[in-house]
């Protein structure tokens, strides 16, 4: 007889940064997903109970704004808890450096903003990127960057900054966003122009298509990362 089909928690922190690919490769997988919407009041869960694993997205807001974003303490209390436990964690971008900062580490402001595609350089073999396409670019919008706790191990990086981590046996920090779709990444150059046109050599359009050409194999990336978690995890649903 099989186990019950996994349950996957997913702190979302914003409407323009949904799970998108991510939650689609999951839901394709045949997992439950619980979308907590940060953005809309919903409560960062008190515990882990029930939970199978646990996502934490990205978002405008910064490690250190709790004043403005109180639900930033509750969550970074869930994932200590999670790397304690061991309940399988990823961090997405602002997730990651949540991640980073709930375990001894932290993060440190960049010289300039992280913004377009570049490519991962990685430093150890790891569960989360087997098999993946090494030359594949990922795409990044960030101002801070990750400060390592001990305990993390390095990945892969890429532009200077850590870019996946992990720590324990079953937490990931992933800096970039394997996420997004076209329609997602059209909406943020669209919302934040000036930004983009500052700080994308090729200026808006220029990087809209660009992006346009690296999609197909990011979303390739994003499958093989959810199913390399879920493996990883044994959270595969039978």
């Amino acid at each position: 007889m099989g186990r019950s089909t996994p349950l996957v928690t997913i702190l979302q922190h914003e409407p323009a940064a949904p799970p998108a690919l991510l939650g689609r490769f999951l839901s394709d997988a045949g997992l439950r997903l619980d979308v907590r919407r940060l953005d809309r009041a919903d409560e960062v869960p008190a515990g882990l109970s029930g939970c199978d694993a646990l996502i934490v997205l990205g978002g405008d807001m910064n490690v250190g704004e709790e004043a403005e974003h109180p639900f930033l303490l509750a969550e970074r209390e869930l994932l200590s808890e999670a790397v304690r436990t061991g309940v399988p964690t990823l961090g997405i971008c602002l997730g990651a450096q949540q991640l980073a900062s709930a375990t001894g580490g932290g993060v440190v402001r960049r010289d300039a903003l992280g913004l377009g595609w570049h490519a991962l350089t990685v430093h150890r073999d790891d569960p989360l990127i087997e098999g993946i396409d090494r030359q594949t670019l990922v795409f990044q919008w960030r101002q801070y960057a990750c400060r390592l706790p001990a305990a993390a191990q390095l990945i892969a990086s890429g532009a200077g900054d850590p870019q996946i981590f992990r720590l324990g046996s079953a937490a990931w920090g992933v800096q970039f966003h394997p996420e997004v779709t076209l329609e997602i990444l059209t909406d943020w150059f669209d919302e934040d122009r000036p930004t983009v046109e500052r700080a994308a050599t090729s200026g808006s359009d220029g990087l809209l298509a660009e992006s346009r050409r690296r999609l197909p194999a990011s979303t390739a990336l994003c499958g093989r990362l959810v199913a390399n978690f879920l493996a990883a995890c044994d959270l595969t649903h039978r």
